[in-house]
């Protein structure tokens, strides 16, 4: 049997080695064979040493068991032991946090500097109220009330707790502020989006001259006035950075492109990213994610990311995801599924949602339901990317087959977004009754109040099932306007059915709502024409030459060789593909063959 001194030279050796959760029980295991009963096992090592494995995604859930497995077999641990699985647990499981505190009380051991901060931690991210006020008592009780670092911990409690006021009449008491204290305050009133409360305390800080701002005042500034859409507080504050020296690096040239992007300037988000030196993936991701709509811009962004040498995280990956999904670039969309499952990202939520949201609306349905079999963790949105992709590709039955089992989780609640889905599945498979019945279902059994994506389903049903003047009662009845998406739909169906009584109705509505859509003169006129009502088709077409309202001429995306090309509908010759013209020639007069007739009723 080995002695004390060799089992101890062993950890000494083989400690440092283990960087790998399988590592540390491997060591684990050695020293329970070589110890004596009578050499004590180094707990304490072990808990410090799970801390540095933690941080890896694929093992943290792992660690997390072994570390509460180490602290419960622990014969007699110590404030350090408590304090390390505090830590451990604060963010991930912080309840698992609070009921150790708990544990530590009862063993009667005295919470330290290192012991309050985390605790107070997991009393916001519970979140917990009421513990987080006794932790406050706690702090004083203990003398610990101007000790800097647990006093900061205080404030960002109150923060994440929403309560910016508390986190103000901590900040008011301290008796000599740092520029954490004051970051952490500032930081609090953003978090509650009180904008006018964070310039006022900014401009305080600078008027009062004793704390300097730092890169990360600004960014939690600039963070505000991308909120609040404030242009131009948000130039000023830029202009002010340079007079002050400070260096325009990822933090706060991130924070601008934000606020830039925001407000709509997009031009001025690209020349502060141009201006960044060293870009990090922080810098990137604001840029690529922030392109509101300009989806093959975020694409293109993606490939000079990758040819800067960088490497695309989870943030990026989500957003060039939804991008392609805008698109439909499917190519790319697969190539950053293959990147996902290299790195190992199937296990964030947020990409194996984006992936089944990109796979679903570019078409490839299979795919995004054997993407969301793999996810390891799946959540509201995760089901709803399913759920909605089938419903909107026609696959009704089986969106709410898949309802049904998002149901039978334990832990989920459907919720609007759900919802739609499962509408717009009962549009498409023709389920009148049941459409009508989850509609009746959502404030009573889902405590959910109706939106207008719900009523317009639900008009939507009714319309295709032929009911029109209960879908025009329905209108009627909604709590405010009616959009134009759900009249089109009731437009469209009457068109379908011939019902010029309905369709009077609501071309008057339509046109309000949407004076310079085509769609609706076209519509209308046909409408018109096909009831032999030659006159006011002819009125309708009038009056839309009359308005100056233009036929918007259709729109596709082709993927070819990663690249994403807009063809609109005409005669020229676009992106110099003229081999692509001669396809689609002949594939025309392939279907010509077969007996196809275009439908040129909406030309």
């Amino acid at each position: 049997m080995a002695t004390a001194p060799s089992v101890s030279s062993l950890i000494s050796e083989l400690h440092s080695r283990c960087h790998s959760l399988s590592a540390i029980k491997q060591l684990h295991a050695h020293i329970l064979v070589l110890a004596s009963h009578h050499t004590p096992f180094p707990y304490n090592h072990f808990l410090s040493k799970l801390l540095s494995v933690s941080s890896s995604t694929t093992t943290a859930a792992a660690a997390s068991d072994y570390a509460l497995l180490l602290l419960t077999s622990h014969p007699a641990p110590t404030a350090f032991s408590f304090n390390v699985a505090l830590r451990f647990f604060a963010s991930s499981r912080p309840r698992t946090s609070l009921q150790l505190f708990l544990r530590m009380l009862r063993s009667a051991l005295r919470p330290d500097t290192y012991t309050l901060p985390f605790l107070l931690l997991a009393a916001a991210r519970c979140p917990a109220p009421s513990f987080a006020v006794s932790a406050h008592a706690l702090l004083h009780k203990l003398g610990l009330q101007h000790h800097d670092h647990t006093v900061h911990s205080l404030i960002t409690m109150y923060s994440n707790l929403g309560d910016p006021c508390a986190a103000r009449r901590v900040f008011d008491g301290i008796l000599h502020r740092d520029v954490v204290s004051w970051n952490a305050t500032i930081k609090a009133y953003e978090r509650a989006g009180m904008a006018a409360d964070v310039a006022r305390m900014f401009r305080a800080m600078v008027a009062e001259g004793a704390v300097v701002p730092n890169a990360v005042t600004v960014a939690v500034v600039l963070a505000a006035c991308r909120d609040a859409g404030d242009l131009v507080l948000g130039r000023w504050l830029e202009g002010w950075v340079k007079s002050e020296g400070i260096e325009v690096g990822s933090l706060v040239g991130s924070a601008l492109i934000g606020m830039y992007e925001k407000c709509g300037e997009m031009g001025e988000a690209r020349r502060v990213f141009d201006s960044i030196a060293d870009k990090d993936n922080v810098a990137w991701n604001a840029m690529i994610t922030g392109q509101n709509g300009m989806s093959n811009e975020a694409i293109s962004l993606f490939y000079s990311m990758r040819q800067a040498g960088a490497r695309p995280d989870k943030i990026t990956l989500v957003g060039v995801l939804s991008a392609c999904a805008a698109v439909g670039a499917l190519e790319i969309g697969t190539e950053l599924d293959s990147y996902a499952s290299h790195r190992g990202l199937y296990s964030n939520v947020y990409v194996g949602t984006a992936l089944v949201d990109m796979y679903s609306k570019c078409g490839n349905l299979n795919k995004a339901v054997e993407v969301f079999g793999k996810l390891p963790c799946k959540n509201e949105a995760s089901w709803n990317a399913l759920i909605c992709g089938l419903a909107f590709n026609g696959r009704g039955q089986e969106a709410i087959r898949q309802f049904e089992l998002m149901r039978n989780e334990e832990g989920l609640r459907p919720d609007d977004i759900t919802f739609i889905g499962v509408l717009s599945a009962c549009v498409h498979a023709g389920l009148l009754e049941d459409g009508r019945r989850w509609f009746n279902s959502l404030t009573p059994e889902f405590q959910i109040i109706p939106k207008v994506e719900h009523y317009s389903c639900m008009v939507d049903l009714l319309a295709r099932a032929g009911h029109l003047e209960e879908a025009w009662d329905f209108i009627e009845k909604i709590p405010g306007k009616a959009d134009a998406v759900m009249l089109g739909a009731l437009l469209a169906a009457c068109r379908k059915s011939k019902n010029v009584e309905v369709s009077g109705r609501v071309i008057d509505r339509i046109m309000q709502l949407e004076p310079s859509n085509s769609w609706n003169y076209v519509v209308s006129s046909k409408i018109y024409a096909s009831s032999d009502r030659l006159d006011d088709s002819a009125r309708m077409r009038g009056l839309m030459r009359e308005r100056g309202v233009n036929k918007v001429p259709g729109c596709s995306w082709v993927e070819v060789s990663g690249r994403v090309l807009e063809f609109y509908a005409g005669d020229e010759p676009q992106h110099g593909a003229d081999d692509m013209y001669q396809l689609l020639d002949m594939l025309v007069d392939e279907t010509r063959l077969e007996g196809y007739v275009p439908d040129l009723d909406l030309v």
